[in-house]
């Protein structure tokens, strides 16, 4: 039993602790090329991932070696063969047949048509008689017309009013649908307004903010070079969009070399990122936003607030 417990908080130390060490390269010149690589002890757990703009995407999961899942290629689908061709058949005695079909099946209906027409009205005069016994048949449209007593077809302005009234209706629903969005958005603004202020919510973003810093300083490679030529054959361009670039500079100054080109479009270049992952030190960031109590009570408040549970 010792043994066992002891196997079990072996493996949980080795998943907490053991980093994830991960290889990524890209280059891009005419195509994309792209290759990942990621370990977990060695040998224990791989993955690997290659990109080819060519080909496609390829990737495989290890585990000791052996194979868990992975993508595998495709072969083309081979057409079907007709079973006989279409010039093979006759379209003199297609059409013959055709043509004889036509003729019997017309016969047939027409008789048909006629025998039921004749069981209608035989049904209708033996029901004439049951309902009125004592009535004979030239009475008969006295007996079942009565064409004053039907409602009379609406008229051209009965169906204007009709629309009219439809349509006013229409419009005060909607009108009445916009009042309830607007006053529910400015009751909604308000509460988020005072959310944003309160105490709570600036030490929730205060205890975020610390934890996402110290995620990001973890997650950042530990070799991380490359080079790239940008240029969109804009001189204007170009040298704005290097400006927007400028706000990161701080953070690659000294890993990634950029060179513009003012005179034509290209965007060429390669990159190297290598760096490891653990698990316990990502988890850890994560455990100490959720059981912040700022946090909680900010994320009940913004739920509230916004109609959900």
């Amino acid at each position: 039993m010792l043994s066992i417990i002891g196997l079990v908080l072996l493996l949980a130390l080795l998943v907490l602790f053991a980093p994830v060490r991960y290889k990524m390269y890209v280059r891009k010149q005419d195509d994309i090329w792209a290759k990942l690589t990621a370990r977990w002890l060695g040998f224990v757990l791989c993955f690997k991932l290659v990109y080819d703009q060519g080909e496609g995407l390829n990737y495989r999961l290890r585990l000791f070696g052996g194979t868990l899942f992975g993508s595998e290629k495709k072969e083309p689908r081979r057409g079907k063969k007709s079973a006989r061709p279409a010039d093979d058949y006759d379209d003199n005695s297609i059409e013959a047949g055709n043509l004889d079909t036509d003729i019997d099946n017309t016969d047939i209906d027409n008789t048909a048509n006629n025998i039921e027409d004749i069981e209608n009205t035989t049904e209708g005069d033996l029901e004439f008689e049951r309902n009125f016994p004592s009535a004979d048949s030239e009475d008969r449209e006295f007996l079942l017309e009565d064409k004053e007593f039907e409602k009379k077809t609406e008229g051209i302005f009965g169906k204007i009013g009709r629309k009219i009234d439809s349509l006013c209706k229409h419009i005060a629903d909607k009108y009445k649908n916009i009042s309830e969005k607007v006053s529910g958005l400015k009751k909604k603004k308000d509460g988020y307004t005072k959310l944003v202020n309160n105490v709570r919510t600036k030490e929730a973003f205060r205890v975020a903010k610390v934890q996402l810093i110290a995620l990001l300083k973890h997650l950042k490679p530990s070799v991380l070079k490359g080079q790239i030529t940008y240029g969109t054959g804009d001189p204007a361009s170009t040298g704005q969009n290097l400006g927007y670039m400028s706000v990161l500079f701080p953070l690659y100054y000294d890993h990634i070399d950029i060179t513009p080109d003012f005179e034509n479009e290209i965007l060429e270049g390669d990159f190297m990122m290598k760096g490891r992952i653990i698990v316990w030190s990502v988890g850890w960031c994560v455990l100490k936003v959720i059981w912040n109590k700022n946090v909680k009570i900010t994320i009940s408040r913004f739920k509230k607030i916004s109609g959900g549970n």
